[in-house]
């Protein structure tokens, strides 16, 4: 009997050592590194809608790559609100308003773009595979007025499957708890089976499964287009003509490949550490995954915050748009700053010869 509770109380310790551990992980991901990719990710994604919606960069898919960079910083606006903003500040956690703003839009409206942005990704990918491999259809196909239709459709369809996250939590009025407890705490749905099931079936595999084979198979699609289209071109044009058709097409394939699979990398902790915690039954160790899923998260965070960056390393065409917009902005205030000393001078000079003819006829 003594080596059982001796036994007992050494898992305890170890379970509590455990999950010390592990929370003090997540306040490092979601504080430190939370802090320092959301503000890296939005300024990103602010100058890669500016160079997406030039005319020169026009086209069905700088279309849904806007919407996934709107859909990226709705995450991280949402990551820092219900996640880091509590590591930061605990106390806020007892405000029954902050509760109420957490059950009812803070966390189902992060898991909304979590869902969205992955599935631009995969709009993408497909309005990418029909302007490489159906060219014969690609003009009635892929059009900004296709691009509208396919991000509205794939916004719809990602609420609709997010819907049970409304339904997860519900606040605590300030007289059903203590003034130190939570003011938010989970629905009998959330805390049950159906809650359960549905993250694991529903949930993991909508956000990740379909998302992988679809956007790897038609990489792989893609890629064996454009292979085939290179050496048909090698043989049929000079030498010099090829090697810039090949450098334009693998351009674009660049671009796509290192985004659509830095995202089936990034997102890879984050399936295994959900799906780990979705089978786990013991109370224990839920709690200790829970908190591993919230440094899971953080490739979640990654993921939203890069993309800008692999468009920068990979395309040349977006490097030399950026350089129009960041240095005509420049030209545009050392002009005006330019103008206005000149316009300073101008007045000052006026104001000299007004002054002098004043001056000259009092005498």
């Amino acid at each position: 009997m003594s080596n059982l509770t001796t036994s007992t109380l050494n898992n305890t310790s170890t379970d509590d050592d455990t999950m010390a551990l592990a929370t003090k992980m997540h306040w490092v991901s979601s504080v430190v590194f939370g802090s320092i990719f959301m503000v890296i990710g939005l300024t990103g994604n602010c100058l890669a809608v500016m160079v997406w919606r030039r005319k020169s960069m026009r086209s069905s898919t700088g279309t849904y790559l806007i919407a996934q960079a709107v859909a990226d910083s709705g995450l991280l606006i949402f990551f820092f609100i219900t996640d880091t903003i509590k590591m930061i500040w605990p106390e806020i956690t007892t405000s029954y308003a902050y509760g109420s703003f957490f059950s009812y839009v803070g966390y189902p409206i992060f898991f909304l773009f979590v869902v969205c942005s992955i599935w631009m990704t995969v709009g993408v990918t497909v309005d990418r595979y029909i302007q490489v491999c159906w060219i014969m259809h690609a003009k009635t196909m892929c059009n900004d007025k296709k691009a509208y239709t396919g991000i509205g459709i794939i916004t719809f369809l990602c609420f609709i499957v997010n819907l049970p996250h409304f339904m997860t939590f519900e606040p605590i009025a300030d007289d059903m708890r203590s003034p130190d407890a939570a003011a938010f705490s989970y629905t009998d749905f959330g805390a049950g089976e159906g809650s359960m099931r549905y993250e694991f079936w529903v949930h993991c595999m909508f956000l990740v499964l379909v998302p992988w084979a679809t956007i790897f198979i038609l990489n792989m699609l893609i890629i064996r287009r454009v292979t085939k289209t290179n050496k048909r071109m090698e043989e049929k044009r000079s030498s010099f003509a090829s090697e810039k058709v090949k450098r334009s097409e693998s351009q674009i394939t660049r671009i796509l490949l290192t985004v659509t699979f830095t995202f089936l990398v990034l997102i890879a902790l984050q399936c295994i550490t959900q799906c780990f915690f979705m089978l786990k039954e013991a109370k224990g160790d839920r709690r200790i995954i829970n908190e591993a899923f919230s440094v899971a998260k953080l490739g979640i965070v990654i993921n939203s915050s890069i993309n800008f960056f692999l468009y920068c390393l990979t395309g040349r065409r977006f490097r030399k748009e950026l350089c129009y917009i960041l240095f005509r902005n420049c030209s545009r205030s050392r002009f005006y700053m330019r103008e206005s000393s000149t316009g300073d001078s101008n007045s000052s000079s006026v104001d000299k010869s007004k002054s002098s003819m004043t001056g000259s006829s009092k005498f």
